[in-house]
């Protein structure tokens, strides 16, 4: 099971409109039930990210990071989105 980390500045807002779109894909590339999302404020995204396989961040992602990082504007602009959804596929791939 893949842990998922899903920040944003509070850890409500923007994190949860990309969790939904990022379980999409995730679902559509059959990957449902193989991995956890758990959201948090940005400010707790390096301790959250300790054990986990993923931060996907609406925000410039802390220094120090134990898991790869992938941006989470993509999900919300759209600009770039096929280019963090094929990341996000690789590291859930490994």
């Amino acid at each position: 099971m893949k842990k998922i980390v899903l920040a944003c500045g509070s850890g409500i807002a923007t994190s949860t409109a990309v969790a939904q779109k990022v379980s999409s894909l995730l679902n559509d590339n059959g990957y449902d039930g193989k991995y956890e999302i758990v959201q948090c404020a940005i400010s707790e995204a390096k301790e959250t990210c300790a054990d986990a396989d993923l931060l996907v961040a609406t925000t410039v992602a802390p220094d120090g990071l134990e898991c790869p990082y992938v941006s989470g504007v993509p999900f919300l602009t759209g600009v770039g989105r096929p280019a963090a959804e094929q990341e996000i596929l690789s590291i859930m791939a490994r």
